[in-house]
């Protein structure tokens, strides 16, 4: 994200990207949890938009960039799902990760940059909670290389749907089934994932009745 943010300082256009060979400390949302990508293992790169890019710029553009890959898997022939609020499923497990962020500067309404980490190769043990899925695991040979070139044309696929939370929400991971959720400041509780608000929070039925969730896991 760093280089992104440094080729758009210095004057690359909306739509540029910056791709890691390797990766020894990539970022998720939280500080304390690094990703690492060993070379050929895994596709990371950050790329960078106008919101004006986004059909429904309202929509939260991670689950939208998540889209992206979805429509680009199934396009592979492997469905996927998005799991709330940032994350790529294939057979219950994690296959890649999304970190957007806004960044402000003198231009209306700034950029948005979307990094992402998609696993070609299953990685080995980096201490994650679940154990992580990979594209081989389903069959995908790829090479960073190969998979960035036939992305892309799905990510600008999917900024341009109109309707990005339908859609959304037919691939949405665990939808009408009980699952945990970890509230910031809250014990894990219990609920049912009833699908996705007009601004992308989770609606989520827990023991206080139906709510929309803007942050959690």
């Amino acid at each position: 994200m760093d280089d992104a943010q440094a080729l758009e300082t210095q004057g690359a256009p909306e739509g540029s990207l910056a791709w890691a060979g390797v990766q020894t400390a990539g970022r998720g949302r939280y500080p304390d949890r690094v990703w690492k990508g060993d070379p050929g293992a895994s596709l990371t790169f950050t790329v960078f938009w106008a919101p004006k890019r986004f059909r429904d710029p309202s929509f939260a553009p991670s689950l939208t960039v998540g889209l992206g890959v979805c429509l680009w898997l199934e396009s592979l022939g492997v469905p996927a799902q998005l799991k709330w609020p940032n994350d790529v499923y294939l057979a219950d497990k994690k296959v890649a990760g999304i970190l957007v962020r806004q960044r402000w500067s003198s231009s209306a309404g700034g950029t948005i940059h979307a990094g992402m980490g998609i696993n070609l190769i299953t990685p080995g043990d980096q201490g994650f909670r679940t154990p992580p899925g990979s594209l081989a695991d389903a069959g995908l040979s790829l090479t960073p290389e190969e998979a960035l070139a036939s992305l892309l044309p799905w990510l600008a696929q999917a900024l341009d749907t109109d309707n990005p939370r339908s859609a959304c929400e037919r691939r949405l991971w665990r939808r009408g089934q009980e699952v945990e959720l970890s509230l910031p400041g809250a014990p894990p509780g219990r609920g049912v994932v009833r699908g996705l608000d007009p601004q992308g929070r989770l609606l989520w039925e827990g023991p206080g009745g139906l709510e929309a969730v803007s942050s959690g896991e």
